[in-house]
This record gives structure tokens, sequence and C-alpha cells, in this order.
């Protein structure tokens, strides 16, 4: 019984993630309030969430808006953290994307600005 348990705790903190996320790789600029605005990549995206990469790091608790052309997203960062010479940071959405259309539609648009 001891041997369970333990092994459901070692399952979950295997997968944090309650839900899955869709890859993008589209460029955005993230802004904050005291800092130049900085371009960034979105590397996936979630209905809670953003992952980005960005170029110098972002302290964890700031508040930040994402933009792209026919896109603004706002939340906070809850870590930075240096992956082969740039920083991926997490942006917990202050408004979470309420249904998997929001969420395409996001996509699609991230898909749309990359296009030449």
């Amino acid at each position: 019984m001891v041997n369970k348990k333990q092994n459901q705790g070692a399952t979950a903190t295997l997968e944090r993630r309650a839900e899955s996320r869709i890859k993008a790789g589209h460029p955005v600029l993230l802004i904050s309030p005291n800092a130049l605005p900085m371009e960034a990549c979105v590397l996936d995206i979630s209905s809670r969430g953003v992952r980005l990469r960005v170029p110098e790091a972002v302290p964890a608790g700031t508040a930040i808006r994402v933009e792209g052309p026919e896109l603004m997203l706002f939340g906070s960062i809850p870590h930075c953290e240096l992956n082969r010479g740039a920083y991926e940071v997490g942006l917990k959405l202050s408004q979470p994307l309420k249904m998997l259309g929001e969420l395409r539609k996001l996509y699609a648009a991230l898909l749309t600005e990359s296009e030449p």
C-alpha cells in the first residue's frame, strides 16, 4: 500500500500540466512596464499560459503584455530559466482562453503573422 502511494506521487510530479499545449514558434513583442519592448518567440500555448523564448531574463512576478498583429495577451511571469543561450519564460494568462476554439483562432492568427 505504501509503495502504491509513493508511485502515485512520483507520477504526479512528472507532468505538471493539466492541459495540452499547441506548439507555435512565432514572433511577438513582449512588453513590460519598466523595460523596453523585447522581441520574443511563442514556443507553445495553452488556454491558461504561454511559453516564450526571449534574449534577456525577465524577473518572476513581472506583469507582461504580449503583442502581435491581431493578438494581445496579458499575464505575469511565474518563472524564467536560461536554456541554450536564451531564456524561456512562462506567461500565466490573466484571462484564460475559455474555449479550444479561441485557442485555435489564436494559433491561426499566429500562423498568418509569420507568412510573407
